[in-house]
């Protein structure tokens, strides 16, 4: 025979023996708030996939610049072969954008899409000029993007954290 505190045991009674009053709850509710600012912030899965793909565009550069130095065969095109892989290496970036999709942070969208933009237009100019030497120019700054890219989230998530303590503050009185 079982009865309802054998089913779950872990709860108290408001009124019972031990149980935090009013004061000792919302001490307990702020001191969790505090070690919670302390954790370390989850990275959105879209960052795995714009590492990836600044570290393919970067690679596509420096690889198409060094395949216009091999000379052409009739068996193997490098320049063809380079961007084949690199397309390939494209598409298994987007695969972690599809697995954690609905694990994205708020406020991402309009930033993905500002930075996929500006990836896009390193990506075009970068396939246009590799066998220029701005392809040692163009390579680095995907590098910078992404450092860009990381900033501005940890920016972003400093500003909703501090928003939050701002609405716990004002709740909390």
């Amino acid at each position: 025979m079982s009865t309802t505190n054998d089913r779950n045991p872990d709860t108290v009674p408001s009124g019972a023996p031990g149980a935090p009053d009013d004061h000792q709850a919302r001490r307990l509710l702020a001191e969790v708030e505090g070690r919670s600012r302390t954790l370390p912030a989850t990275i959105p899965a879209a960052f795995i996939t714009f590492g990836m793909l600044c570290v393919i565009g970067a690679f596509a550069v420096i690889g198409l610049h060094l395949a216009a130095l091999v000379p052409e065969s009739a068996d193997v095109a490098p320049n063809l072969l380079v961007l084949v892989f690199s397309l390939v290496w494209v598409g298994v970036a987007m695969v972690p954008l599809w697995i954690f999709r609905d694990r994205w942070r708020r406020g991402l969208g309009r930033r993905w899409i500002a930075l996929m933009a500006v990836w896009g237009v390193l990506w075009i100019a970068g396939m246009f000029l590799a066998t220029t030497t701005l392809a040692f120019v163009i390579a680095p700054l995907f590098f910078v993007l992404f450092v860009v890219a990381v900033t501005g989230e940890a920016a972003a998530l400093k500003a909703r954290s501090r928003q939050g303590a701002g609405r716990g503050e004002v709740q909390a009185r």
